[in-house]
């Protein structure tokens, strides 16, 4: 038993050598990304096109493989119209009658690199510029801080892809990247076919003697091949590039926007156009190759005492432009601070500190305007500039004012306030508002029909805020000031002293200008809503005030002016002749046509009524909230019929006072006409005759209710329906207890509206194509046509819950726009100048322009002869005179 046992024991203890290691897991791993892409086996591709592989889009796709916890990162290249494959169709074996010719082929790698038609691709990964492949795979350190300089490890790497190329059948070639990125040092092989290619590199200081002349590398050449010399002559591509890249100073002016020039020396102009264009030359390198393509050894001649190689003398010339990815643009800058403070939820008081508290700091302070009895601690622009009505002139301040305190000196300050309110400068306004206001500015470009803005049809839709008024400056204004006065805390000095601005309009009764007339605009922003709601409040206090500051003995004066027709103001004297004194008409507008009363045959006379009570579409949604929550059952009904009613009664009890004797079918006939059916009468001295429409006649009619309750109360006895002194605190309470960052986000669409605007006056915008990180249209490819899908995404913005995320991918959009622009008109510069030329001769240029933005490479028509030519050739020349000055 205990030989037995010790047998036992002896089994377990077997070691498993089957376990793998952590090699075979890294080739595991490499094997498994091979079998995910799909690139086992034979890879049947049609040739290769001219040029495709610099205009061709690629595709990338990385997988994460690890060898002994370092992490590789490994992506497959390949043109994207290229990734379907086509498998080895193994249906049809092959015939006896094949020969070995026949059945083998090259590996599509080979046949890339054979290709002629892709010798110098313009823009491509450095291994399709070198090798001329379409796909290849790429081994490189997760961490680019961390390279393979070993050559122990290279090679272990290199030996690896090989292992699970084999395995795989793949003849996708494999690149191990080494040393640092910037020496752009690959180590690949390819197999295939019973063929393998290694892809070696070696890095010189300085090359060999022999290596700087095409003799000298047609020995290499022949060397490497073991020619004789019966072989044939080799064919050559040569290619010379000459790169400028230090362009001359004068050439690029766009200068960042110097605000104390805009607000002195420039004036109002500027102030309120947003900037544009790139603050640094977006075009970095202008690329000049002359090439010699595919000619025999021959042909050339290139050694060490002798060339033929003159670039003059190249039968193609070519040019292409290196341009910086992201450079750093005007208008993307002012909209991502701008967006960077609606992020902030701050208020004005936390950012300033307690000099700057809101007036206001409870709602039950809004019930009387008596309240407000103190000063605020920072003064209004009224008493900044000396004003208190329009028109009035302006008074010195003392230095001591508390208005220094804030981030913005009151040199400053003055000039952007009287931006916002121009009214503050009397009749001689700097920046007067237009007179109406439109969704689009003016358009006087060549690009689009007389008068038309190309954005108009879009635009016109959205929810903002009319060009040039007081919102649409307003969110322009603090742009600027976010860009170049402070940032956040200018911002908030700005906000805080434009609510004081309204809170004394509102004190002293002037209109807000700037805004347009008439109810809230339900069309525009809930901040201009606002604005129009205060506009309200003011003129309906100035009418109640006008009305109750007139003398009571007044009051039939007061009512004659109404009526210019003698008879009839002889006979309303004779009707009231006979009434008493307590029953006489009052608050009578005019007469109701030829209407008659039906009880007392007497003139039906339209009252003075109460007007609707405005109401902004926050307030709406609170009035709709509210009779939703009162239900369904008979006393929410019964309460919410009341709620709707008010407007109804104040109606009736102004008919009833201007109509003495008046029943319910006199106000249905002229408030319902169609709740009223007449029936035909010969005598028109009779009264008229006719009845209630059906649902008049319902038991329990809410009109027969509200009727029987009324009173004859003219309109300016009964309580107001708008109470404008509380609407009017409760708009200033809602604009106080904003901080910046609420204001710049009711503010986002127009900014955004006023960005469309800005992108819309470039005339470049009409003929350059849009970049492939831009929503492509299908029926063009213009720049105008991606702005007009950009306002189409801007206008449902507008109509949706501010939500600062979607804003930012459109002003990630609008940057993009704006840099294709800066480099145009860069390139533009560049090539024409001031446009003095002819127009025959700039034409030739300005298709080079366009060309030069759209192609990774041109081809210069007429080669080192022609005109375009000429023209860079002369850059070269600046820049040379330049360097030899320096």
């Amino acid at each position: 038993m205990g030989t037995q046992n010790a047998d036992d024991q002896e089994v377990f203890e077997i070691v498993d050598f089957t376990t793998a290691s952590e090699w075979e897991c890294f080739i595991a791993a490499v094997v498994e990304a091979v079998h995910e892409w799909r690139l086992s086996g034979e890879r049947q591709l049609s040739p290769l096109s001219k040029g495709q592989l610099a205009t061709a889009k690629w595709s990338e796709r990385t997988v994460e493989v690890k060898f002994a916890e370092f992490p590789f990162k490994m992506t497959h290249h390949c043109i994207i119209s290229e990734t379907v494959e086509s498998p080895p169709d193994e249906s049809e074996p092959s015939t006896e009658y094949e020969t070995e010719e026949e059945t083998e082929k090259w590996p599509q790698a080979l046949d890339d690199i054979m290709n002629r038609e892709n010798d110098f691709p313009a823009r491509a990964h450095c291994l399709v510029r070198w090798y001329g492949l379409r796909e290849f795979v790429t081994l490189s350190p997760s961490n680019a801080n961390q390279p393979i300089i070993c050559p122990s490890k290279s090679k272990l790497l290199l030996s690896s892809l090989t292992i699970a190329a084999n395995n795989t059948n793949c003849q996708v070639p494999m690149f191990v990247y080494v040393l640092p990125p910037s020496e752009k040092m690959y180590l690949g092989v390819g197999l295939g076919s019973g063929v393998r290619t290694d892809y070696d590199m070696i890095h010189m200081r300085h090359p060999p003697r022999q290596c700087t002349h095409l003799s000298g590398l047609l020995d290499v050449f022949r060397s490497k091949l073991k020619c004789n010399e019966t072989s044939p002559p080799v064919l050559v591509s040569v290619r010379f590039t000459y790169i400028l890249s230090e362009w001359p100073h004068t050439l690029w002016t766009q200068q960042p926007p110097d605000f104390d020039a805009t607000l002195t020396d420039v004036g109002f102009s500027d102030l309120g156009k947003l900037p544009f264009g790139a603050l640094s030359d977006p075009v970095s390198e202008l690329h000049l190759s002359a090439t010699w393509p595919c000619v025999s050894e021959d042909v050339l001649v290139d050694s060490d005492v002798y060339s033929d190689l003159d670039p003059g003398s190249a039968p193609l010339w070519t040019a292409r432009l290196v341009t910086n990815a992201s450079p750093p643009c005007l208008l993307s800058e002012y909209l991502t601070e701008f967006l960077h403070v609606c992020r902030n939820n701050q208020s004005v008081t936390q950012i300033l500190g307690p000099d700057f508290t809101p007036e206001v700091e409870d709602a039950a302070e809004f019930s009387s305007a008596l309240d407000r009895l103190t000063e605020p601690s920072v003064p209004t622009l009224s008493k900044i500039v000396g004003r208190v009505r329009p028109g009035s002139k302006n008074v010195k301040h003392s230095s001591s004012q508390p208005g220094e305190m804030g981030p913005i000196s009151v040199d400053i300050l003055v000039p952007i306030l009287n931006y916002l309110f121009p009214d503050a400068e009397g009749e001689e306004q700097s920046a007067p508002f237009p007179s109406t206001l439109s969704q689009v500015p003016e358009w006087t470009g060549e690009d689009a029909p007389a008068g038309e803005h190309p954005l108009k049809a879009l635009l016109s839709n959205m929810k903002s805020s009319g060009v040039d008024g007081l919102v649409w400056r307003l969110a322009i204004v603090l742009c600027h000031v976010i860009h170049s006065l402070g940032g956040l805390p200018a911002a908030a000095h700005i906000w805080h002293e434009v609510v004081l601005e309204l809170r004394f309009r509102w004190d002293n009764a002037i209109l807000v200008p700037g805004i347009g007339s008439g109810s809230p605009d339900l069309a525009s922003t809930l901040l201009h809503q606002k604005l129009q709601m205060l506009n309200c409040c003011i003129i309906r206090r100035r009418a109640r005030e006008q009305s109750l500051s007139k003398s009571s003995n007044d009051e039939v004066d007061e009512e004659d002016e109404f009526y210019e027709c003698e008879e009839e103001m002889e006979e309303e004297e004779k009707s009231n002749g006979t009434r008493s004194s307590w029953d006489k008409p009052e608050g009578r507008l005019k007469r109701c046509g030829k209407l008659r009363l039906i009880k007392t045959n007497e003139q039906l006379f339209v009252p003075f009524t109460q007007e609707p009570a405005p109401m902004t579409e926050d307030r709406l949604e609170e009035h709709a909230d509210v009779l939703l929550r009162l239900g369904t059952d008979t006393v929410g009904s019964q309460l919410r019929a009341r709620m709707m009613s008010a407007s109804l009664l104040s109606d009736m009890e102004s008919f009833k006072a201007a109509n003495p004797g008046a029943v319910l079918e006199d106000f249905v006939r002229w408030y319902s006409p169609r709740d009223w059916i007449e029936e035909e009468s010969d005598d028109p001295s009779h009264p008229p005759q006719g009845s209630l429409s059906a649902r008049m006649q319902i038991p329990g009619n809410m009109w027969k209710e509200v009727w029987n309750s009324a009173k004859p109360v003219p309109a300016r006895r009964q309580k107001r329906l708008f109470d404008d002194t509380r609407e009017a605190e409760q708009v200033l309470h809602w604009l106080a207890s904003m901080g910046p960052g609420g204001v710049c986000g009711h503010l986002q669409p127009t900014i955004l509206h006023a960005s469309l605007c800005r992108l819309a006056e470039e005339r470049a915008l009409f003929s350059l194509p849009a970049p492939n990180s831009l929503p492509q249209p299908c029926h063009s490819n213009t720049l105008a046509t991606v702005l007009e899908m950009i306002a189409q995404r801007v206008v449902r913005l507008s109509r949706q819950p501010p939500d600062s995320n979607k804003y930012q991918e459109v002003v990630e959009q609008i940057a993009e726009v704006e840099t294709c622009i800066a480099r145009a008109q860069s390139v533009r510069h560049k090539l024409l100048g001031d446009s003095s030329e002819s127009h025959t001769t700039s034409k030739p240029l300005e298709d080079l322009v366009l060309r030069l933005l759209n192609s990774p490479e041109v081809i210069l028509d007429g080669g080192s002869r022609g005109s375009a030519a000429a023209v860079i050739r002369k850059l070269f020349q600046q820049a040379r005179r330049l360097c030899v000055r320096h």
